[in-house]
């Protein structure tokens, strides 16, 4: 049942509409005119009759530290180590700058733009994007699943455009020098393990993580059951990379439970255990240096596998499941390579009939 009820302030006459119903705690709002009041009271009685109506105080008596709190519990848990740790991460920044005690229901998209604005000067397009895209699916988690009734303040605003992706890879050249420089190195390991990036297009923390008991060095396959996309999938090894890891389980004398590049005490953390790949970050810094190579990342070992397989003339699709990619819109980055190599290969009969042309003439 509504009710509006006439009153006299300082600021002339308004209209407080008040909607009672069984089930449903009584809910109150003012307006400047009488059909306005009447209009609004006739819509909620109407959602709650039909039961749509959501209480929007709700969205004031749940913070934001409240709902990041089950958010990382229960949703960031259920996702890979490393995805964990970055939304952590995300969502302390969020936390600090809108507020820890902020309810969800204050938080509109000028909050948001002000955030974003604010962040993009002190880091990466990457870092803003991903604490946006935590904020915008923990709004989505509260509406759908949490029963809040809350708009999505991050839909609102624009996001910063992503940066273009990297693509840089190295040369047969190139190659070689960094792996004659990772052999001088102090790690006796970082050879090996490189050459596995190289050889494989393995993430970095994907081959750091590896035991023994996961590489059939004679069928030359190593199954990866914890990827980054949750899909386990067998990543084929050369000939090459499989002799000189028959060669390193020899010398070392290592059992089948033991890891391939690390030792067990390396792994003790939760951040090294979430990202084993940061375990060689300093030793392939200094090998990188001393090869004349400083501009390069150990994520562009993934990229120099994948180009030179393409450029080999593998189809996207294999490249794809070798990579461990759902979808072939990642790899799509490298087809321009393809069209290169193509372009290459053509030329060489660029002369073809052209000499007995000539002799017409």
């Amino acid at each position: 049942m509504a009710r509006i009820e006439k009153r006299k302030n300082k600021r002339g006459i308004s209209y407080l509409a008040t909607v009672r119903r069984k089930g449903f705690k009584a809910v109150a709002r003012t307006f400047d005119t009488k059909g306005e009041a009447i209009a609004w009271a006739a819509g909620i009685e109407q959602d709650m009759r039909d039961r749509r109506y959501q209480d929007p105080r709700l969205a004031m008596g749940i913070t934001l530290d409240q709902a990041m709190d089950r958010y990382l519990k229960t949703i960031s848990a259920a996702k890979a180590k490393n995805t964990q740790m970055r939304e952590k991460a995300c969502a302390k920044r969020l936390l600090e700058r809108i507020g820890a005690e902020t309810p969800l229901g204050e938080i509109d998209a000028n909050i948001v733009a002000t955030y974003r604005d604010e962040r993009m000067q002190e880091v990466s397009v990457y870092s803003v994007r991903l604490e946006l895209v935590l904020l915008s699916h923990l709004f989505t988690k509260a509406k759908k699943e949490w029963g809040i009734p809350v708009g999505n303040p991050v839909a609102e605003i624009e996001r910063p455009s992503p940066p273009r992706g990297r693509a840089r890879f190295l040369t047969e050249d190139e190659a070689v020098k960094l792996l004659e420089s990772c052999r001088k190195s102090r790690n006796k390991k970082l050879y090996y393990y490189v050459l596995a990036l190289l050889h494989t297009g393995m993430r970095s923390s994907e081959a750091a993580g590896l035991r023994w008991n996961q590489v059939d060095l004679e069928k030359r396959i190593i199954f990866l059951q914890d990827t980054k996309n949750k899909d386990p999938r067998w990543v084929p090894l050369t000939k090459e990379l499989a002799g000189e890891l028959s060669s390193l389980k020899q010398l070392a004398g290592e059992k089948d439970e033991e890891l391939v590049f690390l030792k067990e005490d390396q792994l003790q953390s939760a951040r090294v255990k979430a990202r084993p790949g940061i375990r060689f970050r300093e030793a392939f810094n200094h090998a990188k240096k001393r090869a004349g190579l400083s501009d390069i990342h150990m994520h562009d070992l993934r990229h120099t596998a994948a180009s030179h397989l393409i450029m080999s003339g593998v189809d996207i699709r294999t490249l794809a499941d070798i990579l461990g990619h759902r979808t072939l819109q990642m790899v799509q980055r490298y087809t321009h390579l393809l069209h290169d190599h193509k372009l290459s290969a053509i030329d060489k009969i660029g002369s073809l009939g052209q000499k007995q042309n000539e002799k017409t003439h």
